[in-house]
């Protein structure tokens, strides 16, 4: 074992295997199973084998062997491809005995298996306890379960000191999240005694620990001198290395700083760049900014609305209210004409008129004057919400309604159920509520069974006669208006 021993740690796995293999099938103890189960498991000095992993890890078990027990347990936990079957039951029996006589890996696995009621039924207390034991042996991912079983009420009541006691241990010990989530707290003063300066502290720890949040948010308060004082130069670099592992908001924010702010020398050209990584990856901010330097130019770079406006509607699909905004100004401000349909600007300049952009309304209006459906809807929704004339908006209704727009339809049917704009008439709120319906609206669908409940047989009958008018009226030749 000695030889293998220097073999180890002079990185000469080969030998370390072949003599590992020697010392398990002759000697056959415990702990010359247990390595020579990892080096497989782990396919040190040849390829991983699984199975025959397995088969001596078992075998360190069964002979007591406690580090053996957990590897194996991870091992029936992990549906490692090659590997034996998921085995949740095998794994927690394999904690549960190794966790008893003290082993803190088992410990901190099994309180994982009651938190997540794997292999075992899931308890909250027996979590607590397991964690509670491992942490009280060291174990610093336990340290860090335990802080946050204690803040968020998790096996015991909310205890925002015991908390704090079992986090700072963790980040004490070298736990990255635990000193990212210190850094927190300190900064915040939520659950200890605030401290900025030793939260920048903290939060340097966790970043030269490699934690990428941690990273983006070091540069963010270097840049904005948030509780430091401004450094642009250590901004720039804690951002680039956020930027470098992935960190969308690190990009989003480095690009920012590149157009020129907080100090830092422009380069819009990189800004640009790295907008559009973060945006490719899926960033709503990265795809407003983009939208915004394409719109106004930057740099040796002209300002090109066209492009501009596609990124304004990637952010706006990936639910970004500010660029749905900026769509309805720009529509309002008549800049989107003879770029896209009318109809398609409808639903932003809908927004920015709700926003009170006064040139979105006055745009809606004219598109609703002229005709068009979904700009009638709008604005007759537009003029419902802001106690304007409801006999106007009703009117608006009707003719979107009539030429076939399914919202339309459906608050024309409500309107007429509340007599506001037009006389109440069940009759006509059951055609209207019941046409919407046909046409895909749930809202229509329930409120059709409000209605019918205030109607006799007779009315219902009558409703439901003119929505087939309707329907027949529309399939004719030149029925609906397009």
């Amino acid at each position: 074992m000695t030889q293998v021993e220097e073999a180890w740690s002079s990185g000469d796995f080969v030998t370390v295997r072949e003599g590992l293999k020697y010392l398990a099938e002759t000697e056959g103890t415990p702990f010359a199973k247990y390595r020579y189960g990892r080096v497989l498991l782990e396919g040190r000095g040849g390829p991983s084998d699984l199975m025959a992993a397995r088969d001596w890890l078992e075998q360190a078990a069964a002979d007591n062997q406690l580090d053996a027990a957990v590897l194996l347990a991870r091992l029936y936990l992990s549906r490692a491809e090659g590997g034996p079957d998921h085995d949740p039951l095998r794994a927690a029996a394999l904690l549960k005995t190794a966790a008893a006589r003290g082993q803190p890996d088992a410990q901190y696995y099994l309180g994982l298996l009651y938190q997540n009621g794997t292999g075992v039924e899931q308890s909250p207390q027996d979590m607590l306890t397991w964690m509670l034991a491992a942490a009280e042996n060291g174990h610093v991912n336990a340290m860090f379960e335990l802080s946050r079983a204690y803040a968020r009420g998790l096996g015991a009541d909310v205890d925002p000191e015991k908390a704090a006691v079992w986090l700072e241990g963790a980040a004490s010990a070298g736990h990255a999240e635990a000193q990212y989530y210190m850094a927190y707290a300190l900064d915040t003063g939520q659950g200890m005694t605030q401290d900025r300066a030793q939260a920048v502290n903290w939060l340097r720890r966790a970043a030269e620990a490699g934690l990428v949040q941690a990273q983006s948010a070091l540069g963010r308060k270097y840049l904005k001198g948030d509780g430091v004082d401004p450094d642009p130069g250590e901004g720039l670099r804690w951002l680039s290395a956020g930027a470098k592992a992935g960190d969308l908001s690190a990009m989003a924010d480095l690009g920012d700083a590149l157009l020129g702010n907080h100090g830092v020398p422009p380069n819009p050209e990189e800004a640009v760049k790295l907008y559009a990584q973060a945006a490719d990856t899926g960033s709503p901010r990265a795809m407003l900014s983009l939208a915004r330097v394409m719109e106004t130019g930057a740099g040796t770079m002209l300002p090109d609305l066209e492009e501009a406006v596609k990124h304004y509607r990637r952010a706006d699909e990936a639910g970004n209210h500010e660029a749905r905004l900026r769509l309805g100004q720009l529509a309002g401000a008549g800049r989107l004409d003879g770029l896209l349909a009318p109809h398609r600007a409808v639903p932003w300049a809908a927004a920015a008129a709700e926003a009170g952009d006064t040139g979105a309304q006055d745009w809606l209006k004219a598109r609703a004057s002229e005709g068009l459906r979904p700009a009638q809807t709008a604005m007759a929704m537009w003029l419902l919400g802001h106690d304007g004339p409801a006999d106007e908006a009703a009117a608006l209704l009707q003719q979107a309604a009539s030429a076939g727009d399914v919202a339309a339809q459906h608050q024309l049917g409500v309107l007429h159920i509340k007599g506001q704009g037009v006389e109440q008439d069940y009759v006509e709120a059951h055609k209207w509520l019941n046409i919407a319906a046909a046409g895909g609206s749930q809202a229509a669908l329930e409120m059709r069974a409000v209605a019918a409940d205030l109607m006799t047989p007779d009315q219902v009958a009558e409703a439901q006669k003119a929505a087939r008018d309707f329907f027949d009226q529309a399939s004719a030749p030149g029925g609906q208006d397009k």
